[in-house]
């Protein structure tokens, strides 16, 4: 399907679809009562009001709802690119890890993004589950919605000659492996801190000796990074996190880092064990000494659809969420923002 993505102002886009969306896919949050109520409801109402709109949901999904939606469809495990090839939209209803896992379907370009709050807090999360009929009415119909597109990472795992690594289990090359949120290296289950030589754009920048490094988007800067602390980054700014995780130097603060640089991260030899890699907060793998992941920006953003005041439902978030900067004095200014 045929669909233009023009820049409007201060990190707005605009989305229009020549033709409302023929394939929708729904992603649900796992194991969770209400999520399973609303996926049926969601889903029967598009399937009514919609008829020749393809309804698409995960295997394991369709396997569960196989009495209650007989019409949807599903993509095999093994054919994951298929999703970019076929989907025109996705909801997803859950929290912010349900779109994390969204993220990670899509290695590649990914289909404008809606995503409702089931009554959790999240900072991805502008719509609520009460009003999916209205929304979904007015981006179907009207083919056309406000976005913002959320940067991505591209990581890849490399041996000492720079050749990327095999999978342990004898699979194959690891593939380029796409981020929403943050690429973690870190000591995991072993108790010494780890040596790691950060490299920007091939130039050494330091060798870091701490429990890790956080390689950050950021969407992901108000997550581990920010526990870590790292700096809050307004998602419409495009830059690379790297943020270090209890380092043995206190002088070693975090740092932001141009959208088109190259960072690389090698285990250094002085480690006494090797690191692990966690991408958004899963997905973990192990380097030995010598061994380097390589982060950069992805060239397929997140489109998440929005609404039109976006900058003011950021901050928002970043004050209900966060709590930030609030006292005792500031807070009652803060209430209109609370309590819209």
């Amino acid at each position: 399907m045929s669909l233009t993505i023009v820049f409007v102002n201060s990190g707005n886009y605009k989305l229009r679809w020549e033709e409302g969306p023929r394939t929708i896919l729904i992603i649900k949050k796992p194991h969770d009562d209400l999520t399973d109520k609303t996926l049926v409801d969601v889903a029967s109402w598009i399937h009514t009001k919609y008829p020749h709109t393809n309804v698409v949901v995960e295997p394991d999904v369709a396997d569960a709802f196989a009495d209650a939606l007989p019409f949807v469809y599903t993509i095999p495990e093994g054919k994951r690119v298929e999703y970019t090839r076929v989907t025109d939209l996705v909801i997803t209803l859950g929290g912010d890890g349900t779109i994390l896992h969204t993220s990670s379907l899509f290695n590649s370009a990914v289909p404008p993004v809606i995503s409702f709050s089931m009554g959790t807090l999240g900072f991805l999360l502008p719509f609520h589950i009460n009003n999916y009929q209205t929304a979904l009415a007015k981006l179907i119909e009207n083919r056309n919605a406000s976005l913002l597109l959320r940067m991505r990472l591209k990581c890849t795992l490399h041996g000492p000659d720079g050749r990327r690594l095999q999978a342990k289990d004898g699979s194959g090359r690891i593939n380029d492996l796409t981020v929403m949120n943050e690429v973690n290296l870190h000591r995991g289950r072993y108790p010494h801190l780890t040596s790691i030589g950060c490299f920007v754009d091939g130039h050494m920048i330091t060798e870091a000796v701490a429990d890790g490094l956080i390689i950050a988007s950021p969407t992901g800067s108000t997550a581990y990074s920010l526990s870590a602390g790292g700096s809050i980054v307004h998602p419409s700014i495009q830059t690379l996190l790297l943020t270090p995780i209890c380092p043995r130097s206190l002088s070693f603060r975090p740092v932001l880092l141009p959208p088109n640089a190259t960072i690389q991260l090698k285990i250094g030899d002085k480690s006494r064990g090797p690191a692990e890699v966690s991408l958004d907060g899963k997905e973990t793998f192990f380097l030995d000494k010598n061994e380097f992941l390589q982060v950069c920006m992805s060239p397929f953003p997140m489109p998440c659809v929005n609404r039109v005041h976006a900058g003011e439902d950021w901050m928002k978030d970043i004050n209900d969420l966060l709590k930030w900067n609030q006292s005792f004095h500031n807070k009652q200014s803060m209430s209109h923002y609370i309590s819209e």
